[in-house]
């Protein structure tokens, strides 16, 4: 379930000032302290990593934002050759989303925007990793399937829940909006380097995460994830009719709009299969322009898990197959009883055609190949944390499988006693556009910690003061402990 808990990049230890040269003696004081805060960085990677105790997303999140301006400065003054590199530049980066990198040695990456590439692309992964602890500790009302437990809902637990809500779509707006940032202003920066060394990196190719479309496919994935927790906060107000009333008809009068949720949901699954075309996941992308004929089963067949030694991980390219599959099959249903109830009796037929391509749909993650798929990761470094969330995803389908039985039910009811009307065939159907409720967040990077000298009219230089008022503690988690 979104968000997507992403894995930890790590990077090995480096002391800058034996990296550059300070020909004016001038940034000593600069280059201790970015070792320092790079250090820093380093440690809380390492720990967040290996899920050590007391680590958290929240502790790279603050590593990350000392560090950044310190960097910034860095590339600001080797710009204007204020420093200079000794030697080659060698920065030591473990891959984290790419397969055949996650368990090998560091790399030995040689740009400092490879440097700047990964702080933002940790700063992105921590924000959206903060978004899932902070929902991971909000209340559960949800029963396990087969339960005769009773879910209790008290006003407290429900302030908090939207609190939480509404925190966690913030921080995954800010993480989508960094990395549209990093996809403009950072991933070209690599290319140099990245021709230079042939797109080899030793016997290894440059990570999947560092190709040019990389950071656009992640601030997907991150957009979408936004906007399915928004859409749990948009339903938070019904949540007690969906624990306690019978599946399907009637809807509630504060119920959010059929037709609003079934435009949200398209377009979150929209993006999480762009995304994943991005990632070269899929062998085509889908467009998003217009009305557009619904695809046959055929079509929409999840391809078979790639090999080990794939590109992305299989953790993310599984996630963004069934995210896909099953945002849409929540789009079919709310198209379903849009017809249904907002017809005014004139689309029965139709409205009783998308509820079943919404069963068939739900239907394939229950039984089909994705869930046979899906077992897989219980293998390796976090297993249990995975089962829990099949366990719950699961929980989750099996609801969403009986509020959809009794939708059909109920309109092939209507359908065979009162309206009479022919049962399109999928095909037939024209699924309209998606529709966001918002956009990434615009990103503005910190300042530098310090700027290249001032060259004066007598050629003498002069060091530059800088503003170091970026907030040292408005952090994506201040105030917003949970």
């Amino acid at each position: 379930m979104a968000p997507y808990l992403f894995p930890y990049p790590t990077t090995g230890p480096v002391t800058l000032s034996n990296v550059f040269i300070d020909r004016q003696l001038a940034y000593t004081t600069e280059l201790a302290e970015a070792t320092v805060a790079r250090t820093r960085l380093q440690i809380a990677l390492k720990a967040a990593a290996g899920t050590e105790p007391g680590s958290s997303a929240l502790a790279v999140l603050e590593a990350v934002q000392v560090y950044h301006p310190y960097l910034r400065g860095i590339i600001a003054c080797l710009d204007t050759d204020d420093l200079l590199v000794k030697g080659e530049l060698s920065f030591p980066w473990k891959s984290s989303l790419t397969a055949s990198l996650t368990s090998g040695a560091l790399l030995s990456l040689p740009s400092i925007q490879a440097e700047h590439f990964y702080v933002v692309l940790t700063y992105s992964i921590a924000l959206a990793n903060y978004a899932h602890a902070i929902l991971h500790a909000l209340p559960r009302f949800e029963v396990e399937p087969g339960s005769k437990a009773v879910p209790n809902i008290t006003v407290e637990d429900a302030q908090k829940t939207n609190a939480g809500l509404t925190r966690a779509v913030d921080l995954l707006s800010q993480a989508s909006g960094v990395a549209d940032w990093a996809a403009i202003h950072v991933s070209p920066g690599l290319e140099p380097a990245r021709q230079a060394t042939g797109g080899r990196l030793g016997r290894s190719k440059w990570p999947v995460e560092t190709g040019p479309e990389a950071f656009r496919a992640i601030s997907m994935v991150l957009l979408a994830d936004a906007h399915v927790t928004a859409i749990r906060k948009l339903l938070l107000p019904v949540l007690a009719h969906q624990l306690f009333a019978p599946p399907g008809p009637p809807l509630p009068s504060n119920h959010p709009s059929a037709g609003l949720l079934s435009k949200l949901y398209l377009y979150v699954s929209e993006l999480y299969t762009s995304s994943a075309a991005l990632f070269k996941v899929h062998e085509a992308t889908r467009t998003s322009g217009g009305g557009r004929k619904l695809f046959s089963k055929k079509e929409r067949e999840v391809p078979e898990t790639d090999a080990a030694d794939s590109e992305v991980i299989p953790e993310l390219k599984r996630y963004l197959r069934k995210e896909a599959l099953l945002s849409s099959a929540l789009a079919y249903k709310w198209l379903g009883v849009d017809a249904g109830e907002n017809g005014k009796g004139n689309k029965v037929g139709e409205a009783v055609a998308w509820v079943k391509e919404a069963q068939s749909r739900l239907s394939e993650l229950e039984d089909g190949k994705v869930a046979d798929r899906m077992k897989g990761l219980s293998l390796g470094k976090g297993s249990e944390r995975r089962k829990e969330a099949r366990k719950v995803r699961q929980g989750r389908v099996d609801r969403e499988l009986a509020d959809i039985a009794a939708w059909i039910t109920a309109y092939t009811k209507m359908n065979d006693t009162v309206a009479f009307q022919p049962i399109p065939p999928s095909s037939s159907l024209v699924v309209p556009p998606g529709r966001p409720i918002f956009s990434a967040k615009a990103f503005t990077p910190p300042p530098a910690k310090f700027a290249p000298l001032e060259r004066l009219s007598d050629d003498s230089v002069r060091k530059v003061e800088t503003e170091t008022k970026h907030e040292e503690a408005a952090y994506a988690g201040k105030g917003s402990y949970f």
